[in-house]
């Protein structure tokens, strides 16, 4: 078998790589599994409160692995049971309670971009390349993916991506909001930055606004239920009375996520 997804816990910080180098990370159904598993893993650590995901080698993700097409896409049903695996992954790391980076290096293709679009934040070297070209292989875009990429970009911008299926560098992908930033020089240092202030911040409430915000993006009666619901979870909770005792003491708040 070749490529992993492996995971790397320090303090509250985890990294998830996947790595593939013989096919720049093109990641195999058998890895999409493993993807789903270490953000299964890392959400149930109370300690993690960041999970920076990045390719090894140079590399983000350069797409699905083709090679695995004839067998696993030969129809509409294999091709229907392939895409509900990654969704599965994909939906995993878009809903776990911890915020989630894409630090992303040189290639960022297909399904690099969803598993990029399904995290928080992404952040590219400046030598990063970005592409969604299904219009190429004959075949459509996940609805899964393709929603949340039309939510990032807007529809406009989705459909000039996969309809010229044109490679974006990360300037362009920046301008048009695929990513959040382009860290020029020293990209991990950027992220690591980012990571550790972020960390420093209550885990209750940054669930909390996950929460509302996917509850947003799915429409429905239901988003004022979920922000009454997480505005009483954070009120009542351990962290809150910490705030306030920090605020009246002059000191940085310790938060535990309770």
């Amino acid at each position: 078998m070749s490529g992993s997804v492996t995971t790397r816990v320090i303090g509250s910080i985890a990294e998830v790589l996947i790595t593939n180098p013989e096919r720049k990370n093109a990641i195999s159904q058998d890895m999409w599994g493993q993807l789903d598993d270490s953000i299964r893993l890392v959400d149930s650590n109370d300690y993690v409160k960041v999970v920076i995901v990045h390719g090894g080698d140079g590399n983000f993700v350069a797409g699905a692995d083709i090679s695995e097409f004839k067998d696993l896409r030969q129809s509409g049903q294999s091709s229907h049971t392939y895409d509900e695996n990654t969704e599965k992954a994909l939906l995993r790391l878009r809903r776990t309670s911890k915020v989630t980076i894409a630090l992303i290096e040189g290639y960022c293709i297909g399904g690099g971009v969803s598993i990029a679009v399904a995290c928080d934040f992404r952040i590219g070297a400046a030598n990063s390349i970005y592409q969604v070209p299904p219009a190429r292989l004959g075949i459509s875009y996940p609805l899964g993916s393709l929603s949340r990429l039309v939510e990032l970009v807007g529809p406009t911008n989705a459909k000039w991506m996969i309809f010229t299926a044109a490679r974006l560098s990360a300037v362009e992908a920046e301008s048009i909001g695929l990513i959040r930033s382009v860290a020029s020089e020293a990209i991990w240092e950027y992220v690591d930055d980012l990571a550790r202030q972020i960390s420093e911040n209550a885990p209750l409430s940054i669930m909390a606004t996950k929460r509302v915000i996917e509850a947003l993006s799915n429409g429905g009666d239901s988003v004022a239920d979920v922000a009454n619901e997480m505005s009483e979870k954070t009120l009542s909770s351990r962290d809150y009375l910490e705030a306030l005792e920090a605020f009246s003491q002059k000191r940085q708040p310790k938060f535990e996520g309770r």
